[in-house]
């Protein structure tokens, strides 16, 4: 019988280790194709969006347009439009001007956060950047979600198998043959290796980077260093920072600290990682985890909002 356990053991070992590895096989499929080695021009926008998806994209937006005076930030993360401020040229600037016009006295960043997600200007950034192999939607991993979920029911059959074996040693039904104690280790690896790459799967399956996306935004921060400022343009000045590092490098803490103000996740430290999306979908470099939401401060000057990048970002490996 300890035979027959131990065979079993190996048998559930090597089911787990198949669906783990078609998981990520599946993963790779879709997004770590290799790079196309063309470059890629994006502005300050798609670079944000790409970086933390539609919250980094709405933060960018929010310190170019206090820097430039065209909204105020005061206490409580409140942001109100400038009376007077020009239209911006800049669709995701302009959506947000015209969303603080139709509220009377503003409101909190974490608000507008929330309220722009889903608008046209965001969703014509993912579509341009997923157009040219830099994210994939979430959809794409339809099949890779279905093969994890059943890694998950595997390996709950593994546990349960433990269990078994636990309890066969403890009525004293098996015996304490070295078969038997072999079982039980593999049954116990096996476990594990199925949590663990359970655990692995969540995370990467929520990145909706692929590998050339990450490679433009390696090339993006070699190509605008940290703490290196171009004061050609608001958007290279401001726009690019924040974009590729978070609200830390608007150049203004008060700012910063402002924006963040009753956003649990706001994290005025800025990231060079990823950064999570409300529904769980990280964004960023090759690492998982990490974020950036921002809110509120006070900041003014500045004469016009919305005014072009244009990073050239190489896409190669």
């Amino acid at each position: 019988m300890d035979s027959i356990l131990l065979i079993a053991a190996i048998g559930m070992f090597l089911v787990v280790s198949l669906a783990g590895r078609r998981v990520e096989r599946e993963r790779r499929r879709v997004g770590e194709r290799e790079p196309s080695g063309t470059g890629h021009r994006l502005n300050h926008y798609e670079l944000a969006y790409l970086a933390g998806g539609p919250r980094r994209a709405v933060n960018t937006a929010l310190a170019v347009l206090a820097t430039a005076g065209a909204v105020r930030v005061s206490r409580g993360s409140q942001v109100t439009p400038v009376h007077g401020a020009r239209p911006s040229p800049e669709p995701l600037e302009q959506a947000v001007l015209d969303t603080l016009a139709a509220r009377p006295g503003g409101c909190r960043a974490g608000e507008l956060r929330r309220g722009l997600e889903r608008h046209p200007a965001l969703t014509a950034l993912a579509a341009g950047l997923e157009a040219r192999g830099l994210i994939v939607s979430p959809e794409a991993y339809g099949t890779a979600w279905r093969l994890r979920d059943r890694l998950k029911w595997i390996t709950a059959g593994a546990a349960g198998y433990l269990g078994l074996l636990i309890v066969l040693d403890n009525l004293d039904v098996a015996g304490e043959e070295t078969s038997f104690v072999g079982a039980l280790f593999i049954a116990a690896v096996t476990l594990v290796t199925g949590l663990v790459t359970l655990a692995q799967q969540d995370r990467r399956l929520h990145s909706v980077t692929t590998r050339e996306g990450r490679a433009v935004l390696v090339a993006a921060r070699g190509h605008h260093p940290r703490g290196v400022r171009d004061p050609a343009s608001l958007a290279l000045a401001v726009g690019v920072p924040v974009a590729l590092y978070g609200l830390q490098d608007a150049g203004d803490q008060a700012l910063c600290d402002e924006l963040s103000v009753g956003d649990p996740q706001g994290d005025c430290a800025g990231s060079c990682g990823t950064h999570h999306g409300g529904d769980g979908t990280t964004f960023g470099t090759d690492s998982y985890g990490g974020g950036d939401f921002g809110g509120g401060g006070d900041s003014g000057g500045g004469s016009s909002c919305g005014s072009s990048c244009g990073s050239s970002c190489g896409g190669g490996s």
